[in-house]
């Protein structure tokens, strides 16, 4: 939940605390809604007709009341506007003025409690932004159900209950005209008889209309966005394929462009990790690039003793590349600028003759770190066998992390010693 993320201001919650309100908050999102549906019923229908209603509003009482204290006591010191409206939403919900002033109509202003619903529902949103389309249509059906609630019961105030007829029979009959006038079928046997049914009969009617352009617009969205990145990936190659055609690309390397991109789909979804993390702000940037790569750094050996600060520097410079089957990713005698770190994918380490393989490297493997330590050449070629993700990091990058951090560098400098005369990439 929001409620428990640490700050620098507010320390995290306990977990225990943060399981208690994944059961607190729907269980104070249920009893609202059934008050938001209970109480225009009670008033409509009479109370008797709902037998359950001074237990529900009892304990609608007390829940809220209790669920009172909880915000107060989370957001004190640190409420803005939104904070402020929750506050007395809040506030107002909990206090039973309608038995104070014996008013039973003030029960309404429980209702003031689905503002808290709604932005619990919107910070929901925020959090599980993968399911964000989704959430948004289930928000929107308990939205519309509960309105079209409202407006059958408000439908049966205007008509009066019948005396020869059960109070459930008339609301459901309430309840057919409504969704019959929003779905814009017509009244069928209910028709308004005098001016105040007239004016809500066309006050629903302009509702419906809204309501209904608003479903279509939305679930034509929703549709659209389920798969955002297939219809980002189908886009991306109907501009390929309109450039390979002007540039009149050789078939053959027209084969290889599009298997690239079906790789990125079928790894990826499409996704290039390298624009997403830089976009993020430096802190997220910093941590998001550690985790993706911490593993890997480890598993150099003159990175094994580096300290946190060193392996973040790394890990932002550290950039990724794609290799397809068959590239080589240096030949021997190439200036040695770069080491690489093997995401996924196998390489093959060739001797002279380009056939021959000295070594296969896997996920997890380096190679090419020579080049850091040492000015020399590359003495032998690497050749991706299959699709390979690695990570490049640039020998001037390399040495200007070294600058800041003058033991490492010491270490580095006494390995380089040490291993100058072993034959390495």
């Amino acid at each position: 939940m929001v409620y428990e993320t640490a700050t620098e201001a507010t320390p995290a919650r306990p977990v225990l605390f943060s399981r208690f309100l994944l059961i607190w908050i729907p269980l104070i999102i249920l009893v609202a809604a059934t008050e938001a549906a209970a109480i225009p019923l009670a008033l409509v229908l009479g109370k008797d007709s709902l037998p359950a209603f001074g237990a529900i509003d009892a304990a609608a009482m007390g829940l809220f009341l209790v669920d009172f204290l909880l915000n107060y006591g989370r957001e004190r010191g640190r409420r803005t506007r939104l904070g402020w409206l929750l506050f007395a939403s809040d506030l107002v919900a909990a206090v039973p003025f309608h038995l104070i002033f014996g008013v039973f109509p003030l029960v309404f202003l429980r209702l003031v409690k689905l503002i808290r619903v709604a932005h619990w529902m919107s910070q929901w949103r925020h959090i599980h932004i993968q399911r964000w389309n989704i959430l948004r249509l289930v928000y929107f059906v308990c939205w519309l159900a509960l309105f079209v609630h409202w407006l059958a019961t408000g439908w049966l105030a205007l008509r009066g209950l019948p005396h020869s007829e059960d109070p459930w029979t008339a609301y459901l009959h309430s309840l057919y005209w409504c969704i019959s006038t929003l779905t814009t079928i017509g009244y069928t046997d209910f028709t308004p008889v005098n001016k105040s049914e007239y004016l809500y009969a066309i006050a629903v009617m302009i509702f419906g209309v809204g309501m209904y352009g608003y479903v279509i617009a939305n679930v034509s969205t929703i549709l659209t966005n389920l798969e955002p990145g297939r219809a980002r990936y189908m886009a991306n190659l109907e501009r390929v394929g309109a450039f390979m055609q002007y540039r009149r690309i050789p078939s053959g390397l027209r084969k290889r462009i599009r298997e690239y991109y079906a790789y990125l789909w079928e790894e990826r979804l499409g996704y290039d990790e390298g624009p997403i993390v830089d976009a993020l702000p430096p802190g997220l940037r910093t941590e998001v690039s550690l985790h993706l790569k911490r593993d890997i750094i480890q598993k150099v050996p003159f990175f094994q003793k580096a300290g946190e600060s060193l392996l973040r520097d790394i890990a932002l410079q550290m950039h990724p590349v794609v290799y397809t089957p068959g590239d080589y990713v240096f030949r021997k005698g190439d200036p040695g600028k770069e080491m690489y770190f093997i995401s996924s994918g196998r390489l093959q380490v060739l001797a002279e003759d380009g056939k021959t393989s000295l070594a296969t490297l896997g996920e997890g493997d380096f190679f090419g770190e020579m080049a850091l330590l040492l000015d020399q050449s590359r003495t032998a070629s690497v050749r991706a066998d299959g699709y390979c993700d690695l990570y490049r990091l640039e020998k001037s990058d390399f040495l200007v992390a070294m600058a800041k951090h003058p033991e490492f560098a010491e270490h580095v400098r006494t390995m380089t010693e040490a291993r100058r005369k072993r034959k390495r990439l």
